[in-house]
């Protein structure tokens, strides 16, 4: 053997006897198989156990692999919506970050469910079952598709109670389409379906301001853009902050009817628990109302005003 290749030899074994080793594997509690086992790379530094639950869904999903100490430190964890997101992390090999116990509430009840969080590789077809447990007696699928920069899982599986139902929530803002779609079946493991994509379609004739707000003032109502609406998203959908003080325009663009009506909290439930969707039906209708102009900010004083004068009666 020429001598680069005996370097070659080398270097690779003093890289791997001076890696970082962590367990790696997706599961329900955790627990790798002892052959599951990676070997970080040279800017890797730590082993991270990330835990990933949808509440109402018993679809918690513990994932495991190497990470850097700085993607621990601005690890997104906590809330979006229902999903909850945490990632515990430990620098020495093959060192467990955290004892781990993952738990069930009321009695098996004969159901099984396929149980999984993660992208469709980690959560297809052939994502591990359990047994569904108390009063979640059906199977929930739901799949996703994000706006720019939300993307989070694009799958949740488990088992779920009778509050779930078959929901399609669909919207486009400027160019970029996104989707939610909820389905719920009946039969043991029936939540193992592919995941073909939806398409936006064709123009359906409603047109609506769109705007997506990063604090540059794109929701101005002088900057909003037009937008023509496809398929069956048949309202003007108008993005709304919660904010107490001075609501303001996160998004506008156009929608299903399914994001707005009362029964579906799929939108609060996947997206945004720091706003609210408001719909209208006629094109063009969503700019009114615009509740970051300065009309906003009129009548909250005058309504203010109002209650003043009546106040001194």
């Amino acid at each position: 053997m020429r001598p680069y290749v005996y370097l070659g030899i080398i270097l690779f074994c003093l890289h791997t006897a001076n890696s970082l080793r962590c367990a790696k594997c997706v599961s329900k509690k955790g627990n790798c198989n002892e052959t599951e086992v990676e070997v970080c790379s040279s800017y890797q530094d730590a082993c991270f156990f990330e835990v990933k639950d949808f509440i109402g869904v018993s679809g918690t999903t513990v994932k495991r692999g190497c990470t850097t100490a700085n993607y621990c430190r601005r690890y997104p964890g906590g809330y979006k919506g229902h999903l909850d997101r945490t990632m515990y992390c430990c620098s020495s090999d093959l060192c467990e970050p955290v004892d781990y116990h993952h738990s069930h509430t009321g009695a098996e009840n004969g159901m099984v469910c396929q149980s999984c969080i993660g992208n469709e590789a980690e959560c297809g077809q052939n994502a591990w079952s359990e047994p569904c447990h108390g009063n979640a007696d059906r199977c929930i699928q739901i799949s996703q598709r994000f706006l720019p920069g939300e993307e989070l899982e694009p799958i949740i599986k488990g088992c779920g109670d009778s509050s779930f139902r078959d929901t399609l929530v669909a919207y486009q803002i400027g160019k970029d389409f996104a989707y939610i779609e909820q389905n719920v079946c009946g039969l043991r493991n029936c939540n193992n379906r592919s995941f073909p994509d939806i398409s936006p379609g064709q123009p359906n004739g409603l047109k609506c301001y769109t705007c997506r707000e990063t604090g540059k003032g794109e929701c101005d109502r002088e900057r909003l853009q037009l937008l023509n609406c496809t398929g069956i998203m048949d309202r003007c959908v108008h993005i709304i902050s919660k904010d107490r003080d001075v609501p303001t325009t996160i998004q506008k663009g156009c929608a299903t009817e399914t994001m707005c009506t009362s029964y579906s909290d799929i939108y609060y439930k996947l997206m945004r628990q720091d706003s609210y969707p408001a719909c209208c039906k006629k094109s063009f209708c969503n700019r009114a109302g615009d509740h970051s102009g300065p009309e906003m900010l009129l009548a909250v004083a005058g309504v203010v005003l109002w209650l003043a004068l009546m106040a001194g009666k």
